[in-house]
C-alpha cells in the first residue's frame, strides 16, 4: 500500500509541476520534454499527466463572470495600495484604470 501512495503522491507532484508550466507559458511539447527529461517517462505517460494538469486549469478557471470581476477588482485594489505606499503612482493609476475597465465604467 505504501507503494500506491508514494506512486500517487509522485503523480500528483508531476501533475502540479505540468501546472506551474503552462501557467508560466509552457507549451504541450515542453511539458513532454520536461516529462522525459526529468522523470524518464514516455510520452504516453506525459499525455496523461498533461491532461490530468488541463483538467485541474480548466477548474481553477471554473468560475461566474460576476465573481471572476469580483476578484481580479479585489486584487487590483490590493495592488493600488501597496503601490502607493511604495510611492508608485503610475503603477496605482494602472491598477485604477484596471478596475474602471473591469467594471465598465471606461473602456
Amino acid at each position: 500500500m505504501a507503494a500506491r501512495d508514494s506512486s500517487q503522491a509522485e503523480k500528483t507532484l508531476r501533475v502540479r509541476k505540468f501546472v506551474e508550466i503552462i501557467a508560466a507559458g509552457g507549451r504541450r511539447s515542453d511539458c513532454v520534454q520536461y516529462a522525459s527529461e526529468h522523470w524518464g517517462v514516455t510520452d504516453r505517460t506525459a499525455h496523461a499527466y498533461l491532461a490530468e494538469a488541463r483538467d485541474q486549469l480548466r477548474a481553477d478557471w471554473d468560475v461566474q463572470r460576476p465573481q471572476m470581476v469580483a476578484d481580479l477588482l479585489s486584487q487590483c485594489a490590493t495592488l493600488q495600495q501597496e503601490a502607493r505606499e511604495k510611492g508608485q503612482l503610475h503603477i496605482a493609476l494602472g491598477c485604477i484604470n484596471t478596475a474602471a475597465k473591469l467594471a465598465q465604467i471606461c473602456s
